[in-house]
């Protein structure tokens, strides 16, 4: 993207930004070495589904791999890096309880179809931790449907090699997606909200290995009576 020089005359302000944090794994060596095929497994071999089925974790049913007690130093170093998001926005994280509601194992082949935009509407915070990948490995791609400064319509859409384009290169202001290359042990924490999906640009070398989930957040005990959260679930009742 090409940047805008700065001019001592002018002043832009961002309003609004959206954050997207990237944190580092701290396990990460010693739980890719110890549990990267048992998780292989866990999902991309499912035997009781045809091979050409398992498009999507959802097909397979797993998606809980929170509940294996087994994984819980990695799950751990994923709250950490939650509550560093949380701090990065300047919420008092200490008044919060983190839930993670579903984890599941994604692995890309090959020949694995991109995955299609989309988000995740049940949750608060979604994460993708990078257990495998390389420079070949798809980007992550956040998109927004419409652009506040396109402000004349279709203004910001570009034909290649067109001269009727209106713009002449993409930066942060003006674009509706925006890419982030994957890292092997670190993960991206996003609002669950955001639209996103995944970008190949190049042939893929290594199968992209990692594990991605959503998060609930809620307050913690004593601070009922507040309006900036969810209730904790201990409160809930079923009928």
């Amino acid at each position: 993207m090409q940047e805008i020089k700065e001019n001592p005359n002018h002043q832009i302000y961002e309003i609004f930004p959206t954050v997207i944090y990237r944190g580092e794994i701290e396990c990460h060596q010693q739980f890719k070495e110890k549990y990267l095929e048992e998780l292989c497994k866990y999902w991309h071999w499912a035997p009781e589904l045809p091979r050409q089925e398992l498009t999507s974790p959802e097909n397979s049913g797993r998606y809980f791999l929170h509940h294996n007690k087994k994984y819980k130093e990695f799950f751990d170093c994923l709250v950490t890096n939650v509550r560093q998001y949380l701090k990065v926005l300047l919420v008092d994280d200490s008044k919060l309880n983190v839930y993670v509601t579903k984890s599941w194992v994604n692995i890309h082949e090959e020949d694995s179809p991109q995955i299609k935009i989309h988000n995740h509407n049940c949750a608060n915070i979604s994460f993708c931790y990078y257990m495998q990948c390389n420079e070949s490995s798809d980007k992550l791609c956040f998109h927004q449907t419409k652009n506040p400064n396109e402000v004349s319509g279709f203004m910001f859409e570009k034909t290649i090699n067109s001269d009727n384009n209106l713009i002449t290169s993409y930066n942060k202001y003006n674009c509706n997606q925006y890419t982030v290359s994957p890292i092997e042990g670190t993960v991206i924490l996003f609002p669950s909200s955001l639209l996103h999906s995944t970008l190949n640009l190049v042939p893929r070398t290594i199968n992209r290995i990692g594990i991605a989930g959503d998060i609930m957040l809620s307050l913690k005990e004593g601070y009922e009576k507040s309006e900036f959260s969810m209730i904790d679930p201990s409160t809930w009742r079923m009928f």
